[in-house]
């Protein structure tokens, strides 16, 4: 397992890095090249500079193993989750275990964008997650393309603005190197799906093969090596990958606490109103889903508090528990629970004020600064 990870914490992502250095070296290129190139396809511009013509290239040609029955199933997999779970999963799960990583956590600290602006950062994150788990969102064009290219060439111009701010400062390592990419994929896969059996809303094994289906196919599109993910398809390969990843890792740091900090008191005010309690009993239970997740041990690494609220989780786990068994034994309700949450999707989506962090930066993809995310905290994601 480690010889696969060999040397991937010194590659980046040939293919963006080459579009962010080509607009940065030809200032008369015109920037929204690159924004109508992704939504509307590399034949649609009369003229197109070889660098964005490789990743487009690249992005709308799917790989031979592509199974878009499968990737289908595991989208209606993944929408049977209500929100209001879903960003459970997702806050005090995979952003939780993300910011173990000191690397990943300094990168994050540098950009200012999680330290300061923490709930609408958490707001774009949840935005991007729920376009690219839509039914047919990844095709060439659709929402969940399109956001995905743009988060990579965001990984790109802050992987790019980083090294020119602090060269040399992460040493031998690249800043959102291959490495980090895999690990954040980790966190969006074995992780949340974990948490989620674990807050009472497991999936079946074919469930978990179809979602893993789909997490390829984004996995290749934010311009993960196919070599680091292409057999990963069970929660078994999965976990034993991230831990081989995380056995390198050092202890969390300051920037991990203060980020995971940020996060649970963004994540507690985001779903304060669907919980209908006070923002402070809302941020205790995002502590007690975080241990309850990770377990105290490494809830303790990252400064999670023990909060009294951990005694209402019996009650909400078994309450999920009953309906999701009601659900599984019926596929009228599974349909209406997908549409619903496709709607609660809509509704924390059009909450957001103004464009994200990662659709403005494609309009200035030069790395001479670092992109900084809006004020705006955004949507409140329903229950």
């Amino acid at each position: 397992m480690q010889a696969k990870l060999a040397g991937s914490d010194h590659r980046g992502d040939p293919l963006a890095d080459a579009v962010i250095q080509e607009f940065d070296e030809n200032p008369a290129l015109d920037r929204a090249l690159i924004d109508r190139g992704i939504r509307n396809g590399r034949a649609s511009l009369a003229t197109c500079p070889s660098a964005l013509e490789a990743l487009l290239r690249s992005a709308e040609s799917p790989p031979p193993s592509a199974d878009t029955e499968s990737v289908g199933r595991g989208c209606a997999a993944w929408l049977t989750i209500p929100a209001f779970w879903l960003t459970v999963a997702l806050g005090p799960g995979s952003l939780a275990h993300t910011y173990r990583s000191p690397a990943i956590a300094k990168v994050l600290m540098n950009t200012r964008n999680l330290k300061e602006r923490t709930a609408r950062r958490l707001a774009e994150t949840s935005a991007w997650s729920h376009q690219v788990v839509r039914p047919d969102g990844l095709r060439p064009g659709a929402a969940g393309y399109v956001h995905t290219l743009q988060v990579r060439l965001l990984h790109a111009r802050v992987r790019a603005a980083t090294l020119r701010a602090h060269p040399g400062a992460t040493g031998a390592s690249v800043p959102i190197s291959q490495l980090d990419l895999l690990r954040t994929w980790l966190d969006f896969t074995v992780v949340p799906f974990q948490a989620l059996e674990r807050l009472g809303l497991g999936f079946s094994e074919a469930d978990l093969s179809d979602l893993y289906a789909l997490w390829r196919t984004i996995a290749g599109l934010l311009g993960i090596e196919p070599a680091l993910y292409g057999a990963i398809g069970n929660q078994t390969d999965a976990a034993c990958l991230l831990e081989a990843i995380d056995s390198t890792l050092p202890a969390p740091d300051k920037d991990s606490r203060m980020l995971t900090f940020s996060m649970l008191e963004a994540s507690g005010q985001l779903l304060a109103p669907a919980l209908d309690v006070p923002c402070e009993v809302s941020i205790g239970l995002m502590h007690a889903f975080c241990r309850h997740i990770h377990g105290s041990d490494v809830a303790d690494t990252l400064g999670v508090q023990t909060s009294w609220t951990r005694a209402l989780l019996p009650a909400l786990i078994d309450a999920n528990r009953y309906r999701r068994q009601q659900e599984s034994g019926s596929e009228e309700l599974r349909r209406q629970r997908i549409q619903v949450t496709l709607q609660e999707f809509d509704a924390a989506d059009a909450a957001i004020a103004g464009e994200t962090t990662y659709q403005a930066s494609v309009r200035d993809p030069s790395p001479a600064s670092l992109p900084v995310t809006p004020l705006q905290i955004g949507s409140v994601p329903p229950g």
